[in-house]
Order: structure tokens, then C-alpha cells, then sequence
């Protein structure tokens, strides 16, 4: 079968480079008292994202606060990631690389949780016991599109409150009333609980344009969360990174992982979302689809895996089953941590996704190949598939056909590099 590298052309490909600039300059302009941090102990809560240049930003963070007076340290605000563990969490802060030395602040880790008090509407809310003892909380994390659900704030400085700081427990109570009165209004009620509880004295919002390259940075204070928030995920919505089809037989993921995505492969990206009661997208439309790898950084949680159809056995060897399901159970969402069928290797994973969509020629099957769900400005397509796409005027062709290569165990030997396939060995 043979493959065609095409890459999308989009506008929204601005990006900021000089993170200690754009740092200072938005928390300067804050409208805030920073005298008041002085011999303050505040503590900068950051979740388990693969959020480009994360450890920058935080660092810029911690550096601003010391310059006021004040004495950060950084706290793991991840939910049940991490295995819902204090080694865990500092584990997976490290794998974003995050640490004392690169941050030059303490790092302190919890998985435990305390009872915060109730919402208006009587939900129980739970969060971490460490910023109950610090003097004040500042937010840092990215404004996107949640896996899980559709609403005019998604994933953002609310629910790395809700859910992040939630820990195990505030993170499965969340997931548990969201089936009920659904995620974005359980989310936001149980983060103004937090608000006020630990007090948040501001948040630091970023984004990421559709190459998933910082793009922005916006300080918040409280007052205006909630209005920031969803100007933000508007413009990350109206923006969004998305497959240059809208209906495919057959989707190859070279890699999956909780760096890439919540659910290791975006379910806005495949069209799948497999959560109790929630709506699965109208598109993209794909048959089948493969995942031929999960990152390290993963520390062997797949939640997610479960969207896919197929996977080779060094997959389903990487995964951490307790992990995995902590995760599940606690996001409610049983159906992402199942396992899908796993083959021998990269090749029978290769031959069963474009193999079981029921046609007669495997050469007619309209196949894309791409790196990871956050990596779509450079997409590999099957002729059939290529055919169909190459006038159009938002694409270009790179470089010559060319075949996937496998060796004499079934690995997989083409593999992204860039915006080309190179063949390792």
C-alpha cells in the first residue's frame, strides 16, 4: 500500500518564544496587590499535562512570586493521575520536567483529599489537603477542548480545581454528579467553592494555537474566571487542530499517552468519545483504528486505549492496569480503560485495522497515518485516500509515495520524524 505525506495549510500559527517576557508581563499587568505576597507562603498548582513549554511558564511563575516577597512551591494538581499517589504525582511533574532544580522551588506532592464544604446546590467537595495550609493559590493550566464533554468552559483553570485539586476523591465525586447534572456545570460549581476555600489569588491561563505551540498567556483574577475562560475556549474551538477528512476506513497512530491527550489519543481528534451519556461526535467517521505505541511518559496509564480497535501486544505490555483503571473509575468513563483486541505486533495491528472494514482490496482502503493526536499539521495518506484529496487547495503534497515498513518481527520501522517518515532500524 502505498502513502502520500500531505501537509495541512491553516492560518492561527502564532506562537510565543520569549515565555519569561510574556510571564512577567501579563503578571505585572495584573490588576493585583503583589505587596501582599510578601513572607507569604503560595502555592502554584499544576496538573499532568503535556502543556508545550509547561516548565517555563511555571518557573517564570515561581521566579515572579520570589521577586514580590512571597515563597512558592509548586503542588501536583492532577486528580487520580499519578495513581492517585504523592510518588506518583512527583513521578509524572518529573516526566513534564518539572522539578526543584527546574523550577527552583519546592515540589510537594499529595493524594490525599479533605472535605472543602458543599456548593449552592449541596455537592460535596473534596480537595487536596495541601493548599489548605498555604496562604494563598495561584492556578496555571492550558484552556482546551475536554475529552469528555462539550460546554462553554471545558478544560481549564476550573476544572484543574475541580478535578486536579479534587485529588482522587474530589476527582471521581466531580466525575460522579457530572453524569447527573453534567461535567461543566458540576465543574464550575465545585470550583467556586475552591475559589474562596484555599483563596485562589489568580490563575494563569495559556493556550496552544492548532500545532499545539504556546500561543498565549493571560493572567486572571478571580472575578473574571469564569468570562476569560470561555473567551479563551471559543477562540481555541474556532481554531481547532482536526484530521483533513471528515470519514476514513482506517486511522494509524504511531503513538498514544497521557501527554498527548487525556485519554492518550483526543477524542475530538477520532470522533469517539465512549462516556456514559455523552454525545459521540458527528465527525470524523472512522472504521477502524490502531495504535502502534504508548509514550513512556504515559507511566504506563492507557485510559484511552479503549477508543481504539487494535493494538500490538508491546502496547497492552506497557500498561499499567491499576493505574489505568484508578483513572477509569474515577473519570467514570469504564468503556476508555477497556482493552481493545491485541495482535502480536505492529504489522498484524497494521494488516487487522485496514483488514476487518469488510472490502476486497486492501489497496482501496482510505487509510491516514499520523504521528499522535496533537501532531496534525503533517498527515500520511493512502492512495486511495490520496486521490481524493490532492486538488485541494488547503493541502500540499510532500515528498514522493512510499510504503510502510515492518521488519522481519513485525515492527514497525517508518516512523515520524518532523514532518517526514524516516525509516529507523
Amino acid at each position: 500500500m502505498k502513502f502520500y505525506i500531505l501537509r495541512q495549510i491553516r492560518e492561527n500559527t502564532q506562537k510565543i518564544d520569549d515565555v519569561k517576557t510574556a510571564v512577567k508581563n501579563e503578571l505585572s499587568n495584573l490588576d493585583y496587590d503583589f505587596d501582599s505576597l510578601k513572607n507569604k507562603k503560595i502555592g502554584i498548582a499544576v496538573g499532568s499535562r503535556g502543556i508545550d513549554q509547561i516548565r517555563d511558564i511555571v518557573k517564570n511563575i515561581v521566579d515572579f512570586v520570589r521577586d514580590k516577597g512571597g515563597v512558592p512551591v509548586v503542588f501536583a494538581a492532577m486528580g487520580s493521575h499519578g495513581g492517585g499517589t504523592s510518588e506518583g504525582q512527583a513521578e509524572v511533574l518529573a516526566g513534564l520536567g518539572i522539578t526543584e532544580k527546574t523550577v527552583g522551588a519546592e515540589i510537594l506532592t499529595c493524594g490525599e483529599s479533605d472535605f472543602y464544604g458543599k456548593t449552592e446546590s449541596g455537592l460535596n467537595v473534596y480537595g487536596n489537603k495541601l493548599p489548605l495550609s498555604f496562604d494563598g493559590t495561584i492556578l496555571v493550566n492550558r484552556i482546551k477542548m475536554h475529552t469528555d464533554f462539550s460546554d462553554v468552559t471545558e478544560s481549564g483553570l476550573y476544572k484543574l480545581m475541580a478535578i486536579g485539586i479534587g485529588n482522587p476523591k474530589g476527582c471521581q465525586t466531580v466525575h460522579r454528579y457530572a453524569l447527573r447534572y453534567g461535567f461543566g456545570n458540576v465543574i464550575r460549581q465545585t470550583g467556586e467553592v475552591m475559589l474562596k476555600k484555599l483563596p485562589v489569588l489568580f490563575g494563569v491561563a495559556v493556550t496552544e494555537n492548532w500545532k499545539h505551540q504556546l500561543n498565549h498567556i493571560e493572567a486572571v483574577i478571580p472575578q473574571n474566571l469564569f468570562e476569560t475562560e470561555k473567551r479563551l475556549l471559543a477562540d481555541v474551538k474556532e481554531h481547532k487542530a482536526a484530521l483533513p477528512v471528515k470519514e476514513a476506513d482506517t486511522l494509524l497512530i504511531e503513538n498514544g499517552g497521557k501527554n498527548i491527550s487525556g485519554t492518550c489519543i483526543d477524542t475530538k481528534v477520532i470522533g469517539r468519545i465512549y462516556i456514559l451519556g455523552q454525545e459521540e461526535p458527528k465527525e470524523p467517521k472512522i472504521s477502524r483504528i490502531a495504535v502502534f505505541n504508548l509514550t513512556e511518559e504515559s507511566h504506563g496509564n492507557a485510559i484511552g486505549i479503549g477508543l481504539a480497535d487494535v493494538i500490538p501486544k508491546k502496547v497492552y505490555d506497557k500498561i499499567n492496569v491499576r493505574d489505568t483503571s484508578l483513572n477509569s473509575v474515577s473519570s467514570m468513563c469504564l468503556e476508555q480503560g477497556r482493552i481493545p483486541c491485541v495482535v502480536e505486533n505492529d504489522f498484524e495491528a497494521f494488516k487487522t485495522a485496514i483488514g476487518t472494514i469488510g472490502i476486497d482490496n486492501d489497496d482501496d482502503a482510505k487509510v491516514l497515518f499520523i504521528k499522535d493526536t496533537n501532531s496534525l499539521e503533517y498527515v500520511a495518506v493512502s492512495e486511495s485516500l490520496y486521490n481524493d484529496l490532492k486538488e485541494r487547495n488547503d493541502l500540499e503534497t510532500i515528498g514522493e509515495a512510499f510504503e510502510l515498513k515492518f521488519d522481519d518481527k513485525g515492527n514497525l520501522l517508518s516512523k515520524w520524524q518532523g514532518n517526514t517518515i524516516i525509516e529507523t532500524k
